[in-house]
């Protein structure tokens, strides 16, 4: 086992073994809890329309807040719900979605985008994420409700490496290399349930 593991499982045991929490975190994760059993299960619980905004950053610095919405339509009976974003900026963008069910059990679902571009998507627990490339870009894109509200978030970066580290024997142990990839950019919506 590579070390980088053995420190990780090492982290989880002392934090497993530690019984002391907080009563503040201890009522947090139960509101947590609370709010995501409120909400039900994805993708019917969250159909209707959410609103808000869309912050974009660069590092520490905030470019520019762009009003919002994601309308996500009900079931067509075939397991495929619309999904629509609106972005009112100086120009509108309307992007029609549609996320298709593949297997709800195992939390596999892909977005269309009706140019046949089809994202694969994977719901873990109920945060749907989605990982690809693009032109040169990683992306993350991950659609979450916390507290009752829809958030969604993009970091993207240039799929050239900025760093190699690893890739050598440290103490007899083979260690692989490890690539390290720019975080460019971040989009961060917080929206919030209008029907």
């Amino acid at each position: 086992m590579y070390r980088l593991y053995a420190i990780f499982g090492l982290g989880v045991l002392l934090w497993a073994c530690n019984p002391k929490v907080s009563d503040s975190a201890q009522a947090s994760a139960e509101a947590a809890v609370e709010s995501a059993g409120q909400m039900g299960s994805f993708p019917d619980a969250w159909v209707g329309t959410w609103v808000g905004a869309l912050d974009i950053y660069r590092g520490t610095k905030k470019l520019q807040s762009v009003p919002m919405e994601i309308q996500i339509g009900a079931n067509d009976g075939r397991g495929r719900y619309s999904w629509t974003s609106t972005f009112l900026g100086k120009d509108t963008i309307v992007k029609p979605y549609e996320l298709q069910t593949i297997d709800a059990a195992a939390g596999k679902y892909v977005m269309d985008e009706k140019n046949s571009i089809k994202i694969e998507s994977y719901l873990h627990d109920q945060k749907l994420v989605s990982w690809f490339e693009v032109q040169g870009s990683l992306i993350s894109a991950t659609y979450e409700i916390i507290n009752g509200q829809l958030v969604f978030e993009i970091l993207a970066g240039s799929d050239k490496e900025v760093s190699t580290t690893g890739g050598t024997q440290f103490e007899g142990e083979d260690i692989p290399p490890v690539r390290s990839f720019p975080i460019g950019t971040m989009q961060r919506g917080v929206l919030t349930k209008k029907n």
